[in-house]
């Protein structure tokens, strides 16, 4: 018993003996070893396979539905051999060679021709079917169009509807009534490529196609002078912007590293601040202070200056031999960055651990059960300097992420700040008050402060200068406290939080709102409207005493 085989040609599968697809795959070999190099090989080749498989479907049927050897042989003895397709066989396709198809008449199939088509190719492929001149066909069309009152107009859509357009070669060798052939298939393809060569040299020759290849050439000539005058435009446009936007920062940074203010006022990034040195001498050590500006000097002129000279660059269109000179500045800009790396994780390893010191202080026998809560402004805050770097704000306000808050108008509001005379650095408390479930209420003290070991940290935390004092009921927070003289500033900080159970009240100063950073009310009160009021302890909040 013979093996069958499923094969697909020109999209249709078919079942094929082992003999038979051996035979059938030589042959299409051949072919495609004869056209594969030559000019419409493909479209051949392609119009070949679709010939093959529609005389495959001719011979296959519920009764057979595998090809042959026989088949094989005797569609390949129609389709010619590929080595003798120069020889044109005049022998006639075998009656079973054909299935249902379009019309035929004397070896022709009616087909809608569209290589010679006006409206749908109907007429054209008439005078093919008939061996008319279309030309014969259309007129009589038209006198029968006038003639019957457009009657004959439906008959032609309709024939346009339902005659198949002769689409591939095979179909358009069949509606001139020639055998579908190798040899005819590749004449076919050769002629019309021809064809079209010869009309493009003709329409080459013609003065039109001259007049418009010239035309065509000026509009992309033109096209191509206002490409590059815009392009001109938009370089020097970003020229302008690169060198202003380099000429502010640069004049902002001399103004940040040697002067006090940043000479142009840029929003959050202006008002009188302190030079860029003094503001690092609160974190870094003096040793390495210097060398640090020097390298955060270079680090930042270098890229500003390469903006500015970019942008001037492209304004004036200069094109200098200055490869050496960025190769330079890109050496100097990559040894400061190094140097601001090295130093800049020697001087963080400093602050590297996080210590805390807790203090917590019980308040016993309020009278009444109400707490005064008074500010000790224990420094005179006017004698001190704010160190703030970018851009503090007016003396006397203050913003947060909540509502703007107005403090006395000869304190400053937010920072670090420095004592000159004694080199100490002050900074804000800040207080919390908090609900307690326990009996009594109580005043916890936080302290943290960062050091070079876990060990340093908590000994910074311990030496800040803070504390509280209770007089009666009278409670007396500092406002300010100080992490020691002749120290670097280490990021201390002090957290006040004060405790009350249900039902006790607290009465809160006029100046405490300068320290409240938190306290929670019934009423939706906003801190800076607790002061000079009695508050009563809920689990909910405070709430107004009566």
């Amino acid at each position: 018993m013979k093996k069958a085989l499923k094969i697909n040609i020109s999209g249709i599968i078919f079942h094929i003996d082992e003999d038979a697809y051996e035979k059938l795959k030589s042959y299409l070999k051949s072919i495609e070893l004869l056209f594969a190099d030559k000019q419409g090989g493909k479209e051949i080749i392609d119009d070949i396979e679709s010939r093959i498989a529609e005389l495959f479907q001719s011979r296959t049927g519920p009764q057979k539905q595998v090809i042959t050897i026989a088949d094989v042989d005797e569609v390949t003895g129609i389709m010619g051999d590929p080595r003798d397709f120069v020889e044109d066989s005049e022998d006639e396709e075998p009656a079973g060679a054909t299935r249902a198809r379009p019309s035929r008449r004397g070896g022709r199939r009616l087909y809608r021709d569209p290589e010679n088509a006006i409206l749908g190719g109907v007429c054209s492929g008439l005078g093919s079917y008939f061996a008319i001149d279309p030309l014969v066909i259309r007129i009589l069309f038209a006198v029968l169009f006038i003639a019957g009152y457009g009657v004959w107009g439906l008959v032609y859509i309709i024939l346009w509807i339902f005659i198949p357009k002769a689409v591939s070669i095979s179909q358009r060798l069949e509606m001139r009534g020639e055998r579908v052939t190798v040899s005819n298939i590749e004449k076919t393809v050769k002629d019309e490529y021809e064809a079209v060569r010869e009309n493009f040299r003709k329409l080459e020759k013609t003065d039109g196609y001259k007049q418009t290849s010239s035309a065509i050439g000026e509009i992309f000539q033109a096209l191509g002078r206002i490409v590059v005058v815009i392009a001109r435009i938009v370089l020097v446009l970003i020229g302008v912007a690169l060198v202003f936007l380099g000429f502010i920062l640069l004049m902002s940074f001399l103004g940040v590293f040697f002067l006090e203010s940043t000479i142009f006022s840029l929003g959050w990034f202006s008002g009188s601040i302190f030079p860029l040195s003094q503001f690092l001498s609160a974190f870094i050590d003096p040793a390495n202070l210097s060398i640090i500006l020097i390298a955060l000097f270079v680090a930042v002129l270098i890229p500003l200056i390469m903006i500015i000279y970019g942008g001037i660059k492209l304004i004036f269109q200069i094109r200098a031999k200055d490869r050496g000179i960025g190769i330079v500045a890109l050496v100097i800009w990559i040894a400061s960055i190094s140097v601001l790396f090295t130093f800049g994780v020697i001087e963080s390893r400093k602050y590297a651990f996080r210590g805390s010191s807790t203090e917590n202080l019980m308040i016993e026998e309020i009278p009444s059960r109400t707490l005064y809560l008074k500010l000790n402004e224990n420094v005179n805050l006017t004698s001190l300097e704010e160190l703030t770097w970018f851009g503090g704000h007016p003396q006397g306000t203050v913003r947060f992420h909540g509502p703007r808050r107005i403090f006395h108008p000869q304190i400053p509001a937010t920072g670090i700040y420095t004592d000159p005379g004694s080199g100490m650095f002050w900074a804000r408390s800040s207080l919390a008050i908090r609900y307690t479930s326990s009996g009594e209420p109580e005043l916890v003290i936080e302290k943290n402060a960062r050091g070079s070991s876990y060990l340093y940290s908590e000994l910074n935390a311990e030496n800040i200068g803070y504390s509280c004092e209770i007089a009666d009921s009278v409670l007396i927070i500092d406002h300010m406290f100080t992490s020691g003289q002749g120290e670097l500033w280490n990021f201390a900080e002090v957290n006040v939080r004060l405790n009350l159970p249900e039902g006790y009240n607290v009465h809160i100063g006029d100046r405490m709102n300068r320290i409240i950073t938190s306290a929670r009310t019934t009423d939706g009160t906003r801190i800076s409207s607790l002061t000079g009021k009695k508050w009563m302890m809920t689990e909910e909040g405070l709430q107004p005493a009566d």
